[in-house]
C-alpha cells in the first residue's frame, strides 16, 4: 500500500444548506495559513456547507487503475465558545455528497487544533475509485453545528487530504501456464 502526500484544495466555497448561515471567506480554509473560514449564528441549528474541491491529485500521485484502499482527512478548526460548536454533517464530495455522513460529536476546540477523519483503510463508506480523486469535483462538504448560545460558531483554517492505494498493474500468470502452452 501506498500513500500520497497531503493535498489542500484548489477551490472553496459556500453552498447554501436550507438558507442557514454562510460561510465567510471560505477561500481561507485552502491553505495551513491562519486565516479562517468563519461561520457564525448558528444558536440550536447548523450552518450551510463549506465545500472544498479540486485537491489536484493527478496520476503521478495515484497511477491509474490503482485501488483506493483509504482517505485520510485532516480539518484544523476551533469554536467561538468552549462546548458551543461541533459537526452537523461531514460527507465526501465527488459532483454530490457520497459515502457516510463523516461527522463527529466531539466539540471544536476554543484555539485551534486539528481533527482527523478517515485513515489508510477507511474510504467512508465510498466506492471512489482513482478516476474520481483525480477529478476536480473531488472533495469534502462540511456544515457546522452550534449550541445554545448567541456567539455559536466557529473558524476553520484549512482541510488537507492524503489518499492510501494500492497501484494495479498487469496480471501475472503463473509460470505453470507458460509450460503449458
Amino acid at each position: 500500500m501506498a500513500v500520497t502526500d497531503y493535498k489542500f484544495p484548489g477551490t472553496a466555497a459556500n453552498v447554501d444548506r436550507n438558507s442557514k448561515s454562510a460561510w465567510v471567506n471560505p477561500d481561507y480554509a485552502k491553505a495551513d495559513d491562519t486565516s479562517y473560514a468563519e461561520c457564525s449564528g448558528i444558536k440550536n441549528t447548523y450552518s450551510d456547507w463549506l465545500l472544498l474541491t479540486n485537491f489536484g491529485f493527478t496520476s503521478s500521485d495515484i497511477p491509474s487503475g490503482a485501488t483506493i484502499d483509504g482517505i485520510e482527512f485532516e480539518i484544523a478548526r476551533y469554536s467561538y465558545e468552549v462546548n458551543m460548536t461541533n459537526d452537523s454533517a461531514l460527507y465526501y464530495y465527488d459532483d454530490g455528497q457520497v459515502g457516510n455522513n463523516l461527522a463527529s460529536a466531539t466539540k471544536w476546540p476554543v484555539s485551534i487544533r486539528t481533527a482527523t477523519y478517515g485513515g489508510a483503510t477507511d474510504k467512508g463508506g465510498t466506492s471512489l475509485t482513482q478516476a474520481d480523486i483525480v477529478a476536480s469535483t473531488f472533495g469534502v462538504m462540511l456544515s457546522a453545528a452550534g449550541a445554545a448560545s448567541d456567539v455559536a460558531g466557529g473558524g476553520v483554517d484549512y482541510v488537507k487530504i492524503r489518499v492510501y492505494y494500492t497501484a494495479g498493474g498487469a496480471s501475472v500468470k503463473p509460470y505453470y501456464y507458460y509450460l503449458n502452452q
